[in-house]
């Protein structure tokens, strides 16, 4: 390694030493010999400014052209002939002998001329054409001018045609003496990029290839842009030679270290290409969603504000579109999520193939979408790119031999008319889509302010029910279940109410809709748990007889997987029998997820916990699948019973139902008895349990706590 270090450390200091003395010596001769160039060149020209000059002072005589063209061509050197060009059609050429094929050429039509020309005239500024190869030998430049005479005044200036010289490169630049540099062994290239394109037009090139370790550059600055000079010396031979000696003495050991610091220098470079190129892979998807290719929800957030202000800057109109698919949560709980992202994948590639050229679809995540209209004619336009989001998203999708139709609903904000902020536009359009989920779904609605206020309304009243949950503003009242043989209570239904500090007592169905809406109705029904095993608990804690007491279950409580475990803490804590407890369910909660359901009413079950089904009679289930779920009671609803002395069928429902119930070993209680006549119907019905206004309604704890062990109904109904 020492050897290694030392003699490649001499060898790299004197080379670098003499290739910097050999850079300097030729950037002098680059920079003079540039200096050179531009001069010659430059005055050249100018031949074009000066012709072009003469011809807008000339006011359209152009009797003296030729005049003009040989005074220019004897005191600039250079130029082979002048060309004047009328509109672009070349009409007059000095000197004319040997250049007749040009007259007449349209170089405004002219395929090689023409993108040139009219560059020309759109920058008023001077351009040039080629280099090109002579008949006779060499190359030459085209330098041209366009001109432009005042029409109507000094402001009002109108094009005219073109001034152009045909300027002979070869000796110009001999006369710069670089021909001269050639011979001394330098190797020369001259050369210039297009502005419009990464073409590199060469002007001059030596038969010697550049040599990169001593290339050094110059400008040379020109009327049309910069031309590159390039200059190099071939040097390898001095730099072989200096290092030839000391090489031979450190090759052998050289080549063994290298070997070696190859295995130990070559792991880090690769892992810096690795991570080179994961860090170019994340830039690439970090505004990309990974499921469906679209711009993701980073897209939106970074380009949306940019995407307002051009929608304003350009005086249109544009909209933003916030929906999602409606029900798809089904979708990945009952077939599973594989499934869902594939039908997101074919959504997204249906709103890809829908939308316009000039709108934007972004996926935000989940089955959230979102579509940015840059571009409408009328609000009108907006509701169509809707309606066929809505269209495009119901037809049918195949995935592994299974179909799914889904549906949508989106809300929609116009930009600038509901706002110029994108976190304004994304909450007016937030309030659309919940309007357009509270009107049925499949649909689109518009936004306008008082969705807002309904909104800010709607989120106050959720506030308030949280605080009404924590505050312990929600109270039970009991309705009392009696048993139709033997006349006496037996039970109760919990029923929720809400002592609103405000508005005094309000009734379930001005706040359950609510809490299901906002997600509360699990925090709501597990606070009415609580309070039932409570108040049991309070029962026995005052030596009263104990009562079946029923709670009512939502959908979402019987398909929550902590309501088992927490029915079981509320039974250990309070220290309450399971058959103290009866759950109400109604036909359409079983229907969500019978599979569920049956499950979860299993484990219940096996607490010593009663089933019932609630509104038994008003849903689509039947009394066949009663068999395969652990119910006890039936609960007939209450519009059978109203009925029932008067309409003969509603006789005959309620007495198959307790018929059919009884045969399954099913005990049934009927809901809204209000006469005695009712009650004495379902008693010779064999009905086993009532409930309803005959006996009491629903009441305060401390009212309940007064109806007494073993007293009739009819003792009740008298006291």
């Amino acid at each position: 390694m020492l050897i290694v270090v030392i003699g490649g450390y001499f060898i790299t200091l004197s080379n670098t030493n003499f290739v910097q003395n050999q850079r300097l010596m030729l950037s002098s001769i680059a920079r003079t010999q540039a200096t050179e160039i531009e001069r010659s060149l430059s005055l050249s020209f100018t031949s074009t400014q000066i012709l072009a000059h003469q011809i807008t002072l000339a006011d359209n005589k152009l009797e003296h052209f030729d005049s003009y063209a040989k005074n220019i061509m004897q005191s600039i050197p250079g130029i082979d002939n002048i060309q004047l060009a009328p509109n672009g059609v070349i009409e007059h050429i000095y000197p004319l002998e040997g250049n007749e094929g040009a007259l007449g050429l349209d170089v405004l039509n002219h395929s090689k001329y023409s993108e040139a020309a009219r560059t020309a005239i759109e920058n008023r500024n001077m351009i040039m054409i080629g280099p090109l190869n002579l008949v006779q030998g060499g190359s030459a430049v085209i330098s041209r001018m366009p001109i432009y005479k005042s029409i109507d005044g000094p402001k009002s200036n109108e094009f005219w045609g073109f001034a152009s010289a045909l300027i002979m490169l070869t000796p110009l630049l001999n006369n710069t003496g670089i021909h001269e540099l050639e011979k001394e062994g330098y190797a020369i290239k001259i050369e210039r990029e297009h502005a419009d394109s990464s073409e590199i037009f060469q002007f001059y090139r030596s038969l010697k290839p550049l040599n990169s370790d001593t290339l050094v550059k110059a400008g040379i600055g020109l009327p049309t842009g910069t031309w590159t000079l390039s200059i190099s010396n071939d040097i390898n031979g001095n730099v072989l030679t200096r290092t030839f000696n000391m090489l031979l003495i450190t090759i052998l050991l050289a080549t063994v270290c290298s070997l070696s610091l190859y295995h130990i220098l070559i792991r880090p470079i690769e892992l810096q290409k690795e991570v080179n190129k994961k860090t170019l892979e994340l830039k690439e998807l970090a505004f990309k969603d990974p499921l469906t290719g679209l711009p993701n929800r980073r897209y939106l957030n970074d380009h949306f504000q940019q995407l307002i202000f051009q929608i304003k800057e350009h005086q249109t109109l544009g909209a933003f579109i916030y929906f999602d698919l409606d029900n798809f949560k089904s979708i990945n709980d009952t077939i599973g999520h594989d499934i869902g992202d594939k039908v997101l994948v074919e959504v997204a590639k249906r709103l890809s193939q829908h939308k316009r050229t000039q709108d934007i679809v972004i996926r935000l995540g989940g089955d959230e979408f979102a579509i940015v209209v840059t571009q409408a004619d009328s609000i009108g336009d907006v509701e169509d790119i809707a309606q066929k989001i809505i269209s495009c998203t119901q037809k049918i999708i195949n995935i592994d031999h299974k179909e799914f139709k889904q549906s949508t609903s989106l809300g929609i904000t116009l930009i600038p008319n509901h706002g110029s902020q994108a976190l304004e536009l994304m909450q007016c359009a937030d309030v659309a889509l919940y309007e357009a989920k509270r009107r049925g779904k499949n649909q689109f609605v518009l936004f306008d302010e008082a969705m807002r206020k309904r909104s800010l309304d709607t989120h106050a009243e959720e506030l308030a029910l949280k605080k009404a949950i924590a505050e312990d503003q929600l109270i039970l009242h009991f309705q009392p279940q009696f048993d139709l043989t033997l006349g006496t209570i037996i039970g109760a239904e919990a029923l929720v109410r809400w002592n609103h500090p405000e508005k005094g007592l309000v009734f379930p169905d001005s706040f359950i809709p609510l809490a299901e809406q906002s997600g509360q109705i699990l925090e709501l029904g597990n606070h009415v748990i609580r309070k039932s095993f409570e108040y049991l608990a309070h029962r026995e804690s005052l030596g009263l007889y104990p009562i079946l007491l029923h709670i009512n279950l939502s959908s979402l409580q019987l398909n929550d997987p902590n309501l088992v475990p927490y029915v079981r803490t509320m039974i250990e804590q309070f220290n309450i029998p399971g058959h103290y407890i009866g759950f109400e369910i109604t036909e359409t909660t079983l229907l969500t997820d019978l599979k569920q359901a049956k499950k979860t009413l299993g484990y219940l079950k096996a607490m010593g916990i009663c089933i019932a089904i609630d509104d038994f009679g008003t849903g689509f289930s039947s009394l066949g699948q009663l068999k395969n779920l652990p119910v006890d009671l039936l609960k007939i609803d209450r519009s059978f019973v109203w009925d029932l002395e008067a309409d003969k069928d509603d006789r005959m429902m309620v007495e198959a139902i307790i018929a059919m119930a009884h045969k399954l070993g099913i005990l049934v209680i009927a809901e809204g008895v209000e006469t005695r006549a009712q009650l004495e119907m379902l008693k010779s019905f064999n009905c086993d349990l009532g409930q309803g206004y005959f006996i009491s309604r629903p009441i305060p704890q401390e009212q309940f706590d007064q109806f007494p062990e073993n007293r009739s109904v009819d003792q009740l109904m008298h006291s």
